[in-house]
């Protein structure tokens, strides 16, 4: 039961997500590291994994990102990150549709149409619109110097004292209070605020530099993966196994090694065969989030200062989750009029009241809020047509089942499953009559499923809530990525922000930190460098 496995690494990343792989790729590819990534999971990726039943591809956390133009810096630094492997589909246009009561607005990746659509629909608000897009790029701008003032060099940190002065935006500044300041009509100040979903976070609670960030990422539309997220975790696997390093799945971590005061390596299980295993390296890296960092894997004799600060901070803003509806259709969804773009649906225009009553629909009631995206309509390399729909939902609504194993919940957990598919089906069949006569299969995810493959806390989307408090002074020590432990590092959305793009940025944050590091214009050159 106890048999120990010892192998020695340059580098040891705890889990697979985006950031992960990122850090992973950069430290092998440009430094020429022995790198190890252990994922609990069967399959690698983290929230950019896929999965396929009977034919039908989905991807549970990957639906779109943004920044991926040709020729952009994002788009150089991930074709980096994924040795070229990757060809990314640009969506279709217009990309978003938000649907409100009586009220649908179709989003086009343009900034310059996005701001006159607005304009043409709410003319007496246009001087509002136009300060708002310039607000949104100053709002982006304080969230990035912000974290990189706190986890990057000297430079850094002086370029970000002087950027506030031409930003001006106090990350203390809530989303619904720019709009409320800004803006008259509530069904404008609704629709600015539609993809708050992507982060997890109502307008009243999420600070505007959030928003910001989110709202710029997907200025120049969305972006998808040919044939599926899956491509980005195996791209990256290449690139670490060609430097002799290794990509371990079924390995959920026990515990980090301290000796004499430093990270020396970590504990494993082997999921298989239930044996313990140990692997050492001099840096070990952690994208499994600050919560199973600090409270799970380090030990708990250990001396970390901030943990019930932590602790406290989660019970206070209980991490965003949602449950999924993944469907396979017998035909094709175009004969809808659906061409692959992503429905924002709503049936209100109170945010809040939204959030709020994410855990009511579960037991009474509809959904007043689900999120509609084609992933077969996206990927040219489909072979069957596919949809998810996605809805915020609680915790606690299923937190009796969690001592139940996956597959194994009693009838009762099946019987709540049964409800969710039934009512997301109804609000698409509601909105686009015909849609359930398409469909073939379905499939139900909870935040159950969620805390079983990624162990992320109480099935947690988007990692380390975005409140104004994660700012706060004496809670700092969370998102840095110099841990109080040497040798331990922090990468990934925990660093600087959820999505796909905010853990990638994360990530090279991190790699800036580690001996014999890559900062962050070394990260753009290189890319630019292997484009050409």
């Amino acid at each position: 039961m106890n048999a120990i496995q010892r192998n020695d690494y340059d580098l040891i990343l705890i889990g697979s997500g985006i950031g992960a792989l990122t850090v992973a790729s950069l430290m092998a590819q440009l430094r020429s590291k022995r790198v190890l990534i252990l994922e609990r999971h069967y399959v690698a990726g983290g929230f950019t994994h896929s999965f396929q039943r009977r034919g039908f591809h989905w991807d549970p956390g990957l639906h779109y990102v943004g920044q991926l133009q040709p020729g952009s810096g994002t788009r150089n630094l991930f074709d980096l990150v994924t040795n070229q492997q990757v060809e990314w589909q640009r969506m279709a246009e217009p990309f978003e549709k938000f649907v409100y009561p009586g009220f649908t607005f179709d989003l086009y990746g343009d900034p310059k149409r996005f701001q006159a659509d607005l304009i043409e629909r709410f003319p007496t608000e246009a001087r509002a619109i136009r300060r708002y897009f310039n607000d949104i790029a100053k709002g982006a701008a304080a969230l990035f110097l912000d974290a990189a003032q706190q986890n990057g060099t000297v430079l850094y940190k002086l370029v970000g004292a002087i950027a506030k002065l031409w930003h001006g935006i106090d990350l203390n500044l809530t989303t619904q209070e720019y709009l409320d300041q800004h803006f008259q009509d509530p069904r404008l100040k609704a629709l600015l605020a539609s993809q708050w979903g992507d982060y997890g976070v109502p307008p009243s609670e999420s600070p505007f530099a959030l928003h910001a960030t989110i709202a710029s990422h997907y200025l120049e539309g969305g972006y998808y993966p040919v044939g599926g997220s899956g491509k980005i975790a195996q791209s990256v696997q290449q690139a670490v196994e060609a430097q002799g390093g290794n990509v371990l799945l079924n390995r959920e971590v026990a515990e980090i090694l301290v000796d004499q005061g430093r990270a020396v390596g970590v504990r494993v299980c082997n999921l298989k065969t239930k044996q313990d295993e140990e692997y050492s390296a001099p840096v070990v890296v952690s994208n499994a989030g600050t919560y199973n960092t600090y409270l799970k894997f380090i030990p708990a004799h250990y001396p970390i200062p901030f943990r019930e600060t932590l602790r406290q901070f989660y019970q206070d803003h209980p991490p965003a989750t949602n449950v999924a509806l993944y469907i396979g259709f017998s035909d094709d969804p175009r004969q809808l009029g659906f061409q692959g773009e992503n429905h924002w649906i709503f049936n209100t225009f109170d945010h809040q009241t939204v959030d709020r009553q994410k855990g009511q629909w579960l037991q009474e009631g509809e959904p007043l809020q689900a999120y509609l995206s084609f992933p077969s309509l996206k990927d040219p390399e489909a072979k069957k047509h596919t949809a998810e729909i996605i809805a915020a939902a609680d915790y606690e609504s299923f937190a009796s089942w969690r001592d139940q194993h996956w597959l194994h919940r009693d009838d009762q957990y099946q019987a709540l499953k049964q409800h969710i598919q039934e009512q997301l089906l109804a609000i698409a069949e509601c909105h686009y009559p015909g849609f359930t006569e398409l469909v073939d299969y379905c499939e139900v995810s909870t935040p159950l499923t969620n805390e079983h493959f990624t162990a992320h806390p109480q099935g947690s989307m988007y990692g380390l809530p975005v409140a104004p408090e994660r700012f706060m002074s004496q809670n700092r020590s969370w998102t840095r990525v110099k841990t109080p432990i040497p040798g331990l590092y922090m990468t990934g959305s925990d660093v600087y922000t959820m999505g796909i793009m905010g853990a990638m940025m994360g990530a090279l944050l991190t790699t800036s930190q580690l001996p014999d590091g890559i900062s962050i214009p070394q990260g753009f050159t290189a890319a630019v460098k292997a484009k050409s």
